[in-house]
């Protein structure tokens, strides 16, 4: 009976002890900055390949906070990972401040450089001001988000609730010694001799971390997710939708597709890609766009500056309010829309220059004096489009139809500022 008995209990050994699997290569991460889409798509991805090769994640992390969505994103990863992943706030006087104080809740081995903090991880809201019991229920949800992950990592659940009520933050030793870090550590290297043997149980695997001589593989960021992630600062993306809306405008200035239209529609597809994960107000974004188009007709019709000067209200108007939110990180710089609203202003002041100048121009010459005027078309006439005569763009009608770009042309007949062409022969273009 004995002998059934060991025979039994080896048969089943495997079973009720834990595989175990021995930790000695790193896979290096970094969160340095501000938290959104690009970084979340980028420590999912990574924690994926390390995950392929049982390796472990080391995350070094440095940051104000960020959004919500792409923090919950990032620790849901965390969580339901198949490897240890370990959170580090480094360097000296780096911070783990809102999102990237519950992330670091959320790693299954956290440390701290002496100099850094934690905390501050009070919601604040991304958009629009929200009402008191609005407010009220966005922190009862993050409460008890925290007090879960906590909870679920073995950490002090009464400080993390803390951080999001009251805002608390932590240095490194207070932080040690409320249990809501594991280790304080002044480089990585001592940190690896810390953790060195320890034994970390996910997903019933026992891991054993042989980290003191560990090889640690660095995972930045590639090209392309450096520059999603630049384009997503809020001022970026605004000298983005600025750079775009003056590239079309240039366009519709001077037809035809040219650099400043290519250069336009790709700025603005890259602006909007940005403000789609920013906290847009609408309204301030309707200003903007009403502003240009203002400044658009200006150009078109001569309003003697009306249009032009309610243009640069709309976009100074627009640019302050389109992106209102309670954090700094998430906010465009003052000093930022200032410069654009001077340079709008400047841009108008030419442009109102150049008008005054044509028609003093129109005085001097007369508009007798441009019948008979040759030049050639820059758009296609059909009827109506664009012709340059006498180093002047004019917007002109064809007498006869439609006329291809490129031709050589006559003017017939002035109305207003519209010329009236027709086709003249091919032997203008060799005079």
């Amino acid at each position: 009976m004995k002998k059934i008995f060991i025979i039994i209990f080896i048969l089943f050994l495997p079973f009720i002890i834990h595989a175990q699997t021995t930790i000695d290569e790193i896979y290096l991460l970094t969160i340095d900055g501000t938290i959104g889409p690009p970084i979340a798509n980028y420590i999912i991805d990574r924690i994926e390949k390390a995950e392929a090769v049982d390796a472990a994640v080391l995350l070094e992390i440095n940051t104000p906070g960020g959004l919500d969505t792409s923090m919950r994103e990032i620790i849901k990863k965390i969580m339901n990972s198949d490897i240890p992943i370990i959170g580090y706030v480094t360097p000296e006087g780096a911070r783990a401040a809102s999102a990237g104080a519950i992330i670091m809740l959320a790693c299954d081995i956290n440390a701290m450089t002496p100099t850094s903090s934690i905390g501050a991880a009070h919601p604040v809201s991304m958009g629009a001001k929200i009402d008191s019991t609005m407010e009220k229920k966005v922190v009862n949800d993050m409460l008890s988000y925290v007090a879960s992950i906590a909870k679920k990592t073995d950490r002090n659940e009464e400080i993390a609730k803390q951080m999001v009520s009251e805002s608390i933050s932590l240095h490194a030793r207070e932080a040690l010694e409320e249990n809501v870090i594991n280790y304080v550590a002044s480089s990585r290297k001592e940190l690896f001799k810390q953790i060195n043997s320890s034994e970390i149980i996910k997903k019933d695997r026992v891991f054993i971390m042989s980290t003191e001589h560990a090889d640690v593989i660095p995972h930045r960021m590639n090209f392309i997710e450096k520059f999603l992630y630049h384009i997503s600062n809020p001022n970026i993306a605004y000298i983005l939708l600025m750079l775009g809306i003056y590239g079309i405008l240039a366009e519709f200035s001077s037809p035809g597709i040219g650099f400043a239209g290519v250069f336009g529609a790709i700025s603005l597809l890259l602006a909007f890609f940005a403000l789609s994960s920013l906290p847009v107000n609408i309204v301030g974004l309707l200003l903007i766009a009403v502003g240009f188009i203002l400044i658009l007709l200006e150009i078109k019709v001569q309003s003697s500056g009306i249009l032009g000067i309610g243009g640069v209200v709309g976009i100074v108007l627009g640019s302050m309010m389109l992106i209102q939110s309670k954090a700094p990180f998430l906010r465009i710089s003052l000093s930022l829309i200032i410069g654009v609203a001077i340079f709008t202003i400047l841009f108008f002041l030419l442009l109102a220059t150049l008008v005054v100048k044509v028609h003093k121009s129109k005085v001097t010459t007369g508009r007798e004096g441009e019948i008979g005027e040759r030049g050639l078309t820059r758009t296609v006439l059909d009827p109506e489009g664009q012709v340059f005569i006498r180093g002047e763009l004019w917007t002109a009608i064809s007498t006869e139809g439609k006329i291809d770009k490129n031709e050589p042309v006559e003017v017939v007949k002035i109305d207003n500022l519209t010329l009236w062409v027709k086709r003249v022969s091919s032997q203008y273009e060799n005079s």
